[in-house]
């Protein structure tokens, strides 16, 4: 048996040892599409380089082109056309099996000067501050980011999360409420299995990372066409499906297992089609380590292309999820453990369906109609099982949306948009009257809830927005917003934004912008109870002022100031020192849902400066390093300014990868967080005075994660395959204390410890 096993070894270590060498003459393709970035019109005979080979071929009349029999490895594209800004490609990743499809838009070069510099950090026109983008690679390969999107862009400057365990953004000391979620065009209310009713928050994304292009992520002063949010908008563009052939792709992540399909649609290249299908296996781990709740969860993705002709094209999205939570209680810690858990089943599902016609090369509109609902259904039991809470209710909304955009001349872009959203919200909700653990001296108590309502109501929404160039270094950018939400007393909101850009020298930027933002209650507020029907839009205004410098050309550097100042933030009448902006995060519990008398009353202000480094991956190395110094402070009905729950102080992050040659590449990063507020207990009795709200501070927050990826090339297939260790330090990282009345002693709630995964991805 000892002679097999070392013989079996034996076998093993030759294999990897000799793989590259056996398969290092095998060949892979690039194919892809050049458009123009305003029009999406295919772009003819644009110069297309892979840089390290010095390779070039040519965009044909419908903007495709390829390169056939290349090297598997990572190299960098560019895309050169007269009249053009030329853009590199970074993470372009060759492999067998499956050719890489990179779809590119190019964007006008809008002055009289002639730019002979590549670009690889592209913006958007109608931007100028707060700004960031990731590519498909970038999320994929991110150290403990288990391939979620949600994760990732945690790790992005002024965003910080409440615990391992969840995708919550709070973003420059924003509640978890404040997010927009936008995939291909369409509003999505929360891309997160286990959603948070009345927030944007959960554990981990529904959107499959297979599906994802690009994101662009804006923290503040974000421009007249994304509305009814506060903090930011996450814009997720999602690619295409393989126009020439079938392919297929495996993979296995850190918390699921699913498989994705694709091929072509029509004739000549006219379409394509690509569907996924997920599982989670969490509740295999779960149960294996005797957690006393086991989450279950799939989800469904499709999106289609299709072009009528070369003006006009349909795209088609279709999202679903389905979630469930079911607990172990053989033994009574167990019973009192998931006492304090809410049961949690939801599905929901998206879809979109956008129709593009293309007027002439300087006009198009966008007609855009998408529907999204969501059945949430939360239990909440005692030790000994009696139900103490529920809640069965359903939101749903269907979104009609218009837009057109016009380049009147290169440096001009207008464009406007008109919209309608009809909005229906059932609620059977009741719960036993509480009493928590706060108050000064008596307890709060929230009072006992029975609502069975049916609302159908509605919003619309216009906006105009101007980007302009001036002076060959000034651009402008102007916009105007309306807001009307028909199921509250005060109806119609106007949103005033502008952002400028001042090129002091080619590689040297000055940005700033200024902006109104409202969001409307959450329904789940609304209907709490009678007079919550007088609260008003949520205000928050957006001072922003920055620098961005490009020491070469694959290194960017920001250093931003902002301020933001709110008003009319629902409050609760039973807790005086209780504002919305400090819910939201976490998995739910009765008393976080907003169901008592709420007024519009509560105020607050978040200010920081933030500094961010990203290098590329150039020379086989990137790394992105980000500092956030901030404070988040927030005024309820008692008239106290105290310490909002996310205000963190400051936030760090460090990542970056090497790529060490033959398919290997490791990677790691490092995050050392401020502690967050919290009420301190008594140990005595386990009772908060509201005297102390939030004015004790969790430990300090840091964690190091490291990641090694492998990838393999067969004849006609690829493996990527990886190991990746979140927490490799060990360090316990509080993230809540809890009163434990069972045992009358506080416990401290840890997040997760050295947490290794890994992942397979198989393409064929």
């Amino acid at each position: 048996m000892k002679k097999m096993k070392s013989k079996i070894v034996f076998i093993l270590v030759l294999y990897f040892a000799l793989s590259n060498i056996l398969f290092s003459q095998i060949k892979g393709d690039i194919t892809g599409r050049v458009t123009d970035n305003f029009s999406k019109l295919p772009l003819q005979d644009v110069v297309i380089k892979i840089i390290e080979l010095d390779l070039r071929t040519g965009s044909d009349e419908n903007g495709f082109f390829s390169f056939s029999g290349i090297e598997p490895g990572m190299y960098n594209l560019e895309f050169n056309s007269f009249g053009y800004v030329t853009v590199i490609k970074n993470d372009v990743i060759v492999r067998t099996g499956s050719p890489i499809n990179v779809l590119t838009e190019l964007e006008i070069v809008q002055t009289d000067e002639i730019i002979v510099q590549a670009e690889r950090f592209v913006k958007p026109l109608d931007l100028s501050t707060s700004y960031k983008n990731l590519s498909n690679e970038e999320i994929r390969r991110s150290p403990g980011g288990f391939e979620d999107i949600g994760r990732v862009v945690q790790t992005l400057p002024g965003v910080s999360f409440v615990n391992d365990g969840r995708n919550d953004l709070i973003v420059r000391g924003g509640a978890p409420a404040e997010n927009l979620f936008i995939v291909d065009n369409a509003f999505v209310p929360n891309i997160n299995h286990f959603g948070v009713q009345g927030a944007t928050g959960g554990p981990t994304s529904i959107i499959d990372l297979n599906f994802i292009n690009e994101v662009n992520f804006i923290t503040g002063g974000f421009s007249a066409r994304y509305g009814d949010k506060l903090s930011s908008v996450l814009e997720i563009k999602l690619r295409e499906g393989n126009r020439d052939k079938f392919s297929g792709d495996i993979n296995l992540s850190a918390t699921g297992f699913g498989a994705i399909l694709e091929g072509p649609l029509g004739s000549e290249k006219k379409g394509s089609w690509l569907f996924s299908a997920r599982r989670s296996y969490l509740d295999l781990v779960f149960n294996a380590v005797g957690f006393g709740f086991i989450p279950e969860y799939t989800s469904f993705q499709f999106k289609g292309v299709y072009e009528f002709n070369s003006n006009t094209s349909l795209t088609v999205n279709a999202i679903g999820n389905i979630d469930k939570v079911r607990f172990n209680n053989e033994d009574e810690e167990d019973r009192q453990d998931n006492e304090d858990i809410l049961g949690t089943n939801q599905w929901g599902y998206v879809n979109a369906y956008e129709l593009r016609t293309v007027f002439s090369p300087k006009s198009f509109s966008l007609f855009t109609l998408s529907r999204n609902y969501t059945n949430f259904d939360y239990s909440g039991r005692n030790a000994e099982f009696v139900e103490t809470f529920k809640n069965r209710s359903e939101e749903g909304e269907t979104h009609l949306k218009s837009e057109f955009f016009w380049l009147p001349g290169k440096a001009t872009q207008i464009s406007a948009g008109v919209g309608g959203i009809l909005i229906n919200f059932k609620n059977v909700i009741k719960s036993q009257q509480d009493t928590l653990f706060f108050g000064n001296p008596e307890k709060v108590i929230i009072p006992a809830v029975d609502i069975n309502s049916d609302y159908n109501t509605f919003k619309m929404f216009g906006y105009l927005q101007l980007s302009q160039r001036l002076f060959e270094r000034l651009k402008m950018n102007l916009g105007l917003r309306y807001d009307y939400f028909d199921f509250i007393e005060e109806k119609n909101y106007l949103s005033p934004r502008v952002s400028l850009t001042y090129s002091v020298l080619d590689n040297l930027n000055l940005n700033a912008s200024y902006g109104i933002f409202y969001q409307s209650p959450s329904y789940i507020w609304l209907i709490s109870n009678p007079q919550n029907k007088r609260l008003t839009d949520i205000r928050a205004n957006h001072y922003i002022a920055g620098i961005e410098y490009f020491p070469v050309d694959d290194i960017r550097a920001t250093l931003e100031v902002y301020y933001k100042d709110y008003s009319n933030y629902p409050a609760s009448s039973l807790r005086p020192y209780f504002i919305l902006a400090n819910n939201g995060a976490d998995f739910q519990r009765p008393e976080s849902f907003g169901l008592e008398p709420l007024v519009s009353q509560g105020m607050g202000f978040a200010r920081g400066i933030e500094l961010f480094v990203q290098k590329y991956l150039t020379d086989d190395f990137y790394t992105n390093v980000n500092l956030s110094v901030f404070e988040a402070k927030y005024t309820s009905l008692d008239g106290i300014e105290r310490s909002g729950d996310y205000d963190n102080r400051f936030l760090f992050t460090a990542s970056g990868g090497y790529m060490l040659g033959k398919g290997w590449e490791i990677s790691s990063k490092f995050r050392w967080f401020g502690g967050r507020p919290y009420t301190p207990i008594n140990p005595e009795n386990g009772f908060r005075d509201i005297n102390e709200y939030n004015s004790a501070r969790y430990p300090n927050y840091y964690s190091l994660d490291v990641r090694v990826d492998k990838r393999w090339n067969f004849k006609s297939w690829s493996l990527i395959t990886y190991v990746d260790v979140q927490n490799i330090t060990g360090n316990k990282n509080i993230t809540r204390y809890k009163w434990n009345y069972y045992k009358n002693k506080i416990e401290a709630s840890e997040g997760l410890g050295v947490f290794p995964t890994i992942g397979l991805n198989a393409t064929f």
